[in-house]
């Protein structure tokens, strides 16, 4: 396109191999895990303290996801609000399940789950909010 919206901005049918995409590791501090969505879409949370909410940067104006890796450490039982997110100035984000149902993460010591989030428009995160699905619970880690 001549006017580009983006570094790379392609308006027509693109063909890849192989697409790459950022992990970053984030942590519990103070009970609240920093996901900033500039550094990257894949995201490894060690579960070594309970996580009350999760803080949404940086989003991007339009359709995006992001996928969370929430790993319990070698003591376990730590739980995870998946579903209480905020923007950086501490507003609520909507999060919206399946069926309404909230899924509860898997405490046991050394265990893996995954979610994944879509955004459709990251510009109006209050209003829209995002929508979670379930990649998985209980892998053996």
């Amino acid at each position: 396109t001549t006017s580009a919206r983006s570094n790379l901005d392609v308006i027509g049918h693109t063909r890849l191999e192989t697409v790459s995409r950022n992990v970053d590791y984030v942590e519990p501090s103070s009970n609240v895990v920093t996901v900033d969505l500039s550094s990257a879409q894949s995201f490894i949370c060690t579960a070594s303290a309970d996580i009350n909410h999760f803080v949404l940067n940086n989003a991007p104006p339009g359709s995006s996801e992001f996928t969370l890796k929430i790993d319990q450490d070698s003591d376990g039982n730590h739980y995870a609000v998946v579903d209480h997110f905020q923007t950086g100035a501490g507003t609520s984000i909507p999060v919206y399940w399946p069926g309404g149902v909230v899924p509860g993460v898997t405490t046991t010591a050394n265990r893996t789950d995954i979610y994944s989030f879509k955004i459709f428009d990251g510009a109006d995160l209050e209003g829209q909010g995002i929508f979670g699905v379930i990649t998985g619970q209980n892998f053996l880690g």
